[in-house]
């Protein structure tokens, strides 16, 4: 059985998303832990929307695909490859949609030693058909050492 290490890691999370003229920028900073499990690297942290609701976010990088999956008062499930156009599903308890990102980046880098790490990835969105601009998520990630 393969032993699972998980390191601490401190992470900045920035998006956005432009539509048009119109642009949205949202970010915020939490913690997370970084692991292996066979051949993927997994990243997962907390993501809080409004006041009340907590998403467990977790991404998977196998080399090729980065896959963002959440789970709780949001469930979605992406994947994201560069030049690809990929499916996925957005679900809250209203509704249920689908979803397709038409991806132009995907850079992973992990933390290694003392240097930080970064995950950019650049898409142009579309849940149930309607196109909801380019997104841009970056997030830059350090090892905490404090824990």
């Amino acid at each position: 059985m393969e032993k699972i290490v998980k390191k601490s890691i401190k992470m900045v999370f920035k998006t956005l998303i432009q539509q048009g003229d119109h642009k949205e920028a949202y970010e915020f900073t939490t913690r997370g832990d970084l692991f292996k499990k066979g051949q993927s690297e997994y990243l997962r942290f907390e993501e809080k929307f409004g006041e009340e609701q907590t998403v467990q976010t977790t991404m998977k990088w196998n080399g090729h695909e980065l896959m963002l999956i959440r789970q709780g008062s949001i469930l979605m499930r992406q994947a994201f490859i560069a030049g690809e156009t990929t499916v996925g599903r957005y679900v809250t308890p209203e509704i249920s949609w689908e979803t397709t990102a038409k991806t132009e980046k995907v850079i992973v880098a992990w933390p290694n030693g003392k240097k930080r790490g970064k995950i950019h990835l650049r898409y142009h969105f579309l849940m149930q058909g309607q196109d909801t601009g380019t997104h841009e998520v970056r997030l830059t990630l350090e090892e905490d050492k404090s824990k």
